[in-house]
């Protein structure tokens, strides 16, 4: 690096003799401030030496004024705020620390017409130095603060700051500093405080001079000022920092964008809910209306069956029927042909008594009767009993007829039927319970024995798998631990608590998997080899076990996605876990699938929350036994709690299953008894077909009839008379008893007709109907017997419409498939326009989804998963994004901007506090006093800021809506670049004030004239009022009072151009004010007459001009006569 040149003393300024720092001079004040290689001015040490007094530096425009006065700004003032060249008005990017170390003087084209910087040092093989000495002329305290900077060979800037507590020079103490990797050890050998960091820096100035945290800010806005046109605008620029709130705004920007997808996913999901309402509505109009329709085809298909089982059924019990009307016809007819014959011998005996006068009769008439009287007592015995069997099988009927005989054994028939039909049915269920009974209790005791089994080890594994192991640890003399299930050192993250069936589907086999070390290897499987593995039952086992070697790490390829893996604990502390652990992630990766249009889309294994289990491409497997999604099945974990509570519960629910069926199975087993003694009892009185076994009425009849012929022969005397009269009767009833059996002969042949008709019929139902069994086709047409039945209604199938009422039903049934049909075909046309509006809205559907008929389940099953999954989903995403990011940054933004507004109405009260120490006139002080502004843009800034905020508290979904839009309006304007403009105005909040001033008078407090934004009464008001603003702000920010001469303060405030358009009575206030405060002031200006009014305030001159051949820059001094001959002054 270059070294300071030896030869040459530093140009130095000195203040007159008569105004050196003087011992009644307050504070710590600039004593001499020196430069080295820093822009324009090269290669030798430049400084001036106020000491202590107020210095005034003039020269031409482009001599170097501003390039010094940008050097004390880079001694006293952080990076990042400094306000270079600022008497140019430049921004503070045009001029930095790199280009004022290596001097750059002029800015050329170069040969590809771009502008190129000229500069006086280039390379890296130099170095910068700046410094200042400050000095209390009371207590003769000193601190020096000063900067080495320098360029590495990469371009890249590198500062030292030191300090120290007594004077110090760059020719005396920063030479010979030759490079950059020990400059900061030589400063510090040489006695200085040295670090790479201005805070740090910054912290030693202000402990010593205790100004406070905002001062050099204060100090740098002092520097920019120039002139003021309004109040507003001065205090806004120079009394009130600028923030940024970029960071915040690109947040809310940031995470509106996340929000505004989030929206349009929930809002493409409510639009896909909205859109499946019509097509689930309209699915349900046509599936209940196809439903109809297919089942009126099907009762249509099932008629003729339907009539053929319900002929037969009228056929079978007529025809039996027919069949006992004919046997008792039979019985009728013989017990009329041995009544005739009877008669007819009885009419003979009577002719031949005739002959012979009657007296054989009257001895003959007492044992008739007796025989009568027998055969009626007996028979009536008979009948008795018979009535008093047929009431218990609940037949309440009187035989006193051969007819009533005949219903009664119609009504027995029937009921034969009947009672053994339901027998059969209970036999059959009763089988059914008993066997659902048997196995309902071998599952209570095989759950009884494992819940005793988990209540003494903590594992979830089945006993008989524990009960090998344990054969295995005694064979070996072993621990449990030593040879451990793989199940054991697993176990479900309680937070995917929802995926545990799923998980436990898939590692089924795995989880019960022995897990042999590779020492304990030949001993297990010998032992395995040489055994037969049985459960404590004897039931032989199968076992499945790994030989584990050493796995250091897995091969899976790891996912980003929610994985089977990730959704699992392991058993840390056991050695075996590396291995289950890669075995996982190497053959269990299935990733977790929140729908099936996730699972179809996955290129590797996947699951769903539904055990539906993808292998590959290829293979897919879904398992829903019942067992198998059962907790009690659950095999992985060392806690068995949750399983314990399964079984307990199952146990429960087995012993009341148990007990329900015992009690249905006692009320079978009742009911079976009974039908049996009704069976047999109805099988008794079937044996009674003769009515004539129990017609004792015709016996009574006859024994009466004998007797009274008996009392006519006894009293009368005309016997033959009598007798003849006897064989008349007796002709007359042989000719009406045959007569009635001509009748009977005749009913007898026309049922016999029937019979014959009715088989024939019979015979041809029967063989459909058992066609259509040995077809399959009965039980499938069976089913729609309820709904033919329904629609015959009041109707019954009888002899007479035999062949009508099938006919008239299958015509309605067909009636009914046209109306059905005609209605149908709008409804599908309905509901495919609404699936289509669907499809064509979110086409992503159309690789999945049909608009016909048949796809509806599909559209059901994409219905169900968006509203109970998609939509939720959506909607909590939406939001927590709305509530825990967007909102956030809202109110963030809004309560940052709000402190501030607070902040800059804190500051304005302590500039108050210092205005308060100020007569703005004779008696009276003045008082900023900020309002709101009146702009529209602001305002209504303010308010639509604010209003995101309203009504997030309800947290509904259409508060949650109306809270988007708002947020929406407003980012869109934040972030539209052409409205960069408004942006910048509205969230800087220095603009959301005005400001006027008003005096008080200091005796009273009573308030006199108002100053509205600074436009005052005149503008040498307006001037006035913004320097005493200026100094107020200055002394607040020093911690100077008027009052205490003797504060050790920071006294130095360096002014560029500040006067050059002020009058020359405002420039007077303002130097008046300065000196009021004690303050030093360096004062750069043009040289022109204008900067004569400084004469009076200042005790230093300085005249800076640049070599126009070389571009250099010096720092010569001047006397008071030689300052005002270059400022004009000819006298």
């Amino acid at each position: 690096m270059t070294k300071l040149p030896k030869q040459n003393r530093p140009l130095e300024l000195f203040a007159d003799d008569d105004l050196v720092l003087k011992q009644t001079t307050p504070g710590f004040r600039l004593a001499t401030f020196e430069v080295f290689n820093w822009g324009t001015f090269d290669g030798q040490v430049h400084s001036i030496s106020p000491q202590g007094t107020s210095c005034l530096l003039v020269g031409e425009n482009g001599a170097g004024k501003s390039t010094l006065v940008d050097a004390m700004l880079t001694l006293l003032v952080r990076p990042g705020v400094r306000n270079y060249n600022v008497a140019a008005g430049a921004g503070k990017k045009e001029r930095d620390e790199r280009t004022y170390i290596r001097g750059a003087y002029d800015r050329t084209a170069g040969s590809d017409e771009k502008p190129k910087i000229q500069y006086l040092r280039e390379g890296n093989g130099f170095y910068t130095a700046l410094l200042a000495t400050f000095a209390s002329g009371r207590s003769d305290r000193t601190f020096t603060i000063c900067q080495v900077m320098y360029l590495t060979s990469s371009g890249d800037k590198k500062i030292y700051y030191a300090f120290d507590k007594k004077p110090r020079s760059i020719a005396g103490d920063l030479g010979d500093l030759t490079s950059g990797g020990d400059i900061k050890s030589t400063l510090t050998d040489r006695g200085f405080d040295v670090t790479e960091s201005f805070k740090t820096y910054h912290g030693w100035i202000k402990r010593l001079v205790k100004f406070r945290s905002k001062a050099m800010d204060i100090f740098n806005q002092t520097v920019a000022v120039k002139d003021v046109q309004r109040l507003d605008q001065f205090i806004r620029d120079h009394m009130l920092e600028k923030k940024s709130w970029n960071d915040k705004v690109s947040k809310l920007l940031e995470h509106f964008a996340q929000l505004s997808e989030a929206h349009r996913a929930l809002v493409q999901v409510r639009q896909q809910s909205e859109l499946l309402v019509p097509i689930l509505k309209a699915g349900e109009r046509f599936r209940k209306t196809n439903v109809k329709l297919q089942s009126a085809r099907d009762e249509l298909a099932a008629a003729g069956l339907f009539f053929d089982v319900a002929t037969g059924d009228l056929l079978r019990p007529m025809c039996q029927q027919w069949k006992l009307r004919i046997e008792h016809l039979n019985e009728q007819i013989t017990l009329l042909d041995r009544s005739l014959k009877s008669k007819r011998g009885e009419a003979a005996s009577v002719e031949h008594e005739i002959g012979h006068s009657g007296g054989a009769r009257l001895q003959q008439l007492p044992f008739l009767i007796e025989q009568q009287e027998q055969h009626a007592a007996s028979k009536k015995e008979k009948r008795l009993a018979f009535e008093a069997k047929i009431q218990q099988v609940g037949i309440r009927q009187t035989i006193n007829s051969p007819e009533q005989l005949e219903k009664v054994h119609c009504q027995i028939a029937e009921q034969q039927q009947r009672i053994a039909a339901e027998k059969t049915a209970a036999v059959s269920q009763l089988e059914t319970l008993n066997y659902e009974i048997g196995t309902l209790r071998q599952e209570l005791a095989a759950d009884e024995n494992e819940l005793e089994s988990l209540r003494q080890r903590k594992g979830n594994l089945p006993d008989a798998f524990i009960e090998i192991r344990g054969d295995l640890c005694t064979a070996f003399k072993l621990s449990p631990s030593d040879l451990p299930f793989a199940a054991e050192l697993i176990s479900v993250d309680p937070d995917h608590g929802r995926w545990e069936a799923s998980i436990e589907q898939v590692l089924h086999s795995f989880a019960r998997t022995l897990l042999v070390p590779d020492d304990l290897y030949a001993k297990v499987s010998g032992y395995v080899d040489s055994q037969r593995l049985t459960d404590s039952r004897g039931r032989g086992l199968r076992l499945t076990y790994d030989r584990v070697g050493a796995r250091t790490s897995a091969t899976s390829q790891r996912w980003t996605e929610l994985s089977l893996p990730d959704m699992l604990l392991y058993r840390d502390d056991h050695p075996l876990v590396p291995y289950v652990r890669g075995e996982i992630l190497s053959r269990f990766d299935h990733l977790a699938c929140d729908s099936i249009a996730d699972f179809q889309m996955a290129g590797r294994r996947a699951m769903t929350i539904h055990r539906h289990v993808k292998q590959n491409q290829r293979q897919h497997a879904k398992d829903d036994r019942a067992s198998l999604g059962d907790r009690k099945h659950f095999v992985l974990g060392w806690d068995n709690r949750a399983k314990r509570e399964a079984l307990e519960h199952s146990i429960r629910e087995q012993k009341i299953a148990i007990q329900k069926k015992t009690t249905s199975a006692e009320s079978l087993r009742r009911s079976n008894d009974q039908a049996t003694r009704l069976i047999s009892l109805l099988d008794e009185l079937s044996v009674v077909t003769q009515f004539d076994a129990i017609d004792d009425h015709r016996h009574d009849f006859e024994a009466s009839q004998l007797r009274l012929e008996k009392q006519k022969l006894e009293a009368s005397n005309d016997q033959v008379r009598q007798l003849k009269a006897k064989l008349a009767a007796l002709n007359a009833e042989v000719e009406g008893l045959e007569s009635d059996r001509d009748l009977l002969v005749g009913e007898r042949s026309n049922l016999q007709t029937r019979i014959g008709d009715g088989e024939t019929v019979l015979k041809r139902v029967d063989a459909k109907v058992q066609q259509a069994r040995a077809e399959d086709r009965f039980a499938a047409a069976e089913k729609f017997f309820d709904g033919i039945t329904t629609q015959i209604g009041e109707r019954k199938l009888t002899l007479d419409n035999l062949g009508i009422l099938p006919r008239d039903v299958s015509d309605e049934l067909a009636a009914k498939v046209n109306e059905l049909e005609e209605r149908i075909d709008p409804l599908r046309d309905n509901l495919t326009k609404a699936m289509s509006r669907l499809l064509n809205r979110f086409p992503v559907f159309e690789s999945e989804l049909d608009p016909t008929p048949q796809a509806l389940p599909s559209f059901e099953q994409l219905a169900e998963r968006i509203n109970k999954d998609d939509l939720p989903r959506h909607e909590r995403r939406f939001k927590q994004r709305l509530k825990e990011k967007v909102l956030q940054e809202i109110g963030l933004l809004h309560g940052s901007l709000e402190d501030e507004r607070e902040e800059i109405r804190s500051k304005v009260e302590t500039l108050n506090e210092a205005l308060r120490q100020l007569d703005w006139n004779p008696g009276t002080f003045m008082r900023l006093e900020p309002s709101d502004t009146s702009d529209a843009e602001i305002r209504d800034f303010r308010r639509e800021l604010a209003g995101c905020l309203e009504g997030t508290l309800g947290g509904t979904d259409e508060a949650n809506e109306v809270t988007f839009k708002k947020i929406e309006k407003l980012v869109d304007r934040l972030r539209d670049d052409a409205n960069l403009r408004w942006r910048e105005k509205v969230i800087d909040v220095r603009n959301w004030f005005k400001f006027a001033a008003r005096e008080y008078d200091a005796a009273s407090g009573e308030a006199g004239s108002y100053y509205d934004g600074g436009t005052g009464q005149s503008g040498g008001e307006k001037g006035k009022l913004a320097f005493l603003v200026l100094v107020a702000a200055i002394a607040y920010q020093y911690d100077l009072q008027p009052d205490d001469p003797a504060s050790e303060r920071f006294q130095f405030v360096m002014v560029d151009e500040m006067f050059s358009r002020s009058d020359d009575t405002r420039a007077k206030y303002a130097l008046n004010l300065f000196e009021q405060f004690g303050l030093q002031l360096a004062i750069v200006a043009p040289l022109d007459a204008k900067a004569r009014i400084t004469e009076s305030y200042v005790g230093t001159y300085g005249h800076i001009i640049k070599d126009p051949d070389t571009h250099r820059s010096q720092l010569i001094s001047l006397t008071t006569e030689q300052y005002r001959a270059a400022a004009g002054d000819e006298s």
